[in-house]
């Protein structure tokens, strides 16, 4: 903080100029007086030293207490400065300066708030970008090998190879840059109101060759009406990826069981499938980034979950799993 040279200060010059004003006022009304009364000048004379005085000694005192006062305010942003916001009570006289304290201590909160929120997003998208480098050299790695082994006997099986090692690439960064926005909070706000069933059936029909594979039957079990807030797109693939994840751990030739309804906190849809119950120690694991239970697949990642929670929770909402009577539900709460 720049040091205040207070002689020079636009309030020295203020309180200086009022206690001259103060004085000329008081010299005034004892030259008046002494018209009237010329055997009391040297009374008089003592009388204006004494207020000339006491006006001096209060515009001292009342100078002394701005000084006070901007120097605790001084403090107060230089401790900020060093990440040592504090409010002293003492302070809080219910005044002018009371209300400033007050104000520029919710100032340095916030702003220390946002500087910890900066360093936690700083810190997560390092962590997002090594782990994106981490999981491009799988299939990087896989390509380079094929290339390496190409010749005209197995072109056509290589080629195949390679179309899905691209495709998987290109899932793979999708996934991650959205995990990325996750982690940093800068996925879109813009918000609709979206008929819960159009996008269930939007995620649903990406899925329908999986479902083929499993010979999974559908029931559906959802009124038409129900409606929630939400960013259309992106609900979109948290649903995607939360279908995935049920179906994926669903007994072959089971039924998948979709279901929907609100009440007045909030707008539910659980999916429920009849696959095995999932160890209790791994229930508290299954939102972390790239945690792989024991009845993951050898080709899940271990971020479609991370990226849902993160997608359901910036609209509101909560997801949660819990093992029920022969199978697994995941519940999606958007509250009111």
């Amino acid at each position: 903080m720049a040091k205040i040279h207070w002689l020079e200060a636009p309030e020295t010059r203020s309180i200086v100029g009022l206690g001259a004003g103060l004085s000329f006022i008081a010299g005034a009304v004892c030259v008046i007086a002494s018209s009237y009364a010329p055997a009391a000048g040297w009374q008089l004379l003592g009388l204006f030293i004494l207020a000339v005085l006491a006006i001096g000694l209060t515009c001292w005192l009342w100078l002394r207490q701005l000084q006070e006062r901007f120097a605790a305010i001084t403090q107060q942003l230089a401790d900020a400065m060093q990440d040592k916001p504090d409010y002293q009570m003492a302070l809080n006289d219910e005044g002018l300066f009371s209300d400033l304290h007050n104000q520029l201590f919710q100032y340095v909160r916030r702003t220390t708030a946002l500087r910890a929120d900066l360093e936690r997003d700083r810190a997560q998208l390092s962590r997002a970008i090594t782990d994106i480098a981490h999981q491009l050299r799988t299939p990087i790695a896989a390509s380079d090998n094929l290339l390496e082994l190409l010749d005209e006997a197995n072109a056509a099986k290589t080629r195949d190879a390679l179309l899905a090692q691209n495709q998987r690439l290109a899932a793979l960064v999708n996934q991650m840059i959205l995990l990325a926005r996750v982690d940093t909070h800068t996925l879109s706000q813009e918000k609709t109101s979206q008929p819960l069933n159009d996008l269930v059936r939007g995620a649903v029909n990406l899925l329908l060759n999986p479902l083929a594979d499993r010979d999974l039957q559908l029931d559906w079990q959802s009124d038409d009406g129900l409606l929630v807030n939400v960013n259309a797109q992106l609900t979109r693939e948290a649903l995607i990826n939360v279908l995935k994840n049920s179906l994926e751990h669903a007994a072959p030739h089971s039924t998948l069981t979709i279901a929907a309804s609100a009440t007045a906190i909030a707008t539910q849809l659980t999916v429920t499938n009849q696959g095995p119950a999932i160890p209790a120690a791994e229930l508290p694991h299954l939102f972390e980034r790239f945690y792989r239970g024991s009845q993951t697949g050898p080709n899940n990642l271990g971020i479609g979950l991370a990226i849902a929670q993160g997608i359901i929770a910036a609209s509101d909402g909560r997801l949660t799993i819990a093992n029920v009577k022969g199978g697994v539900q995941y519940r999606v709460e958007w509250f009111n």
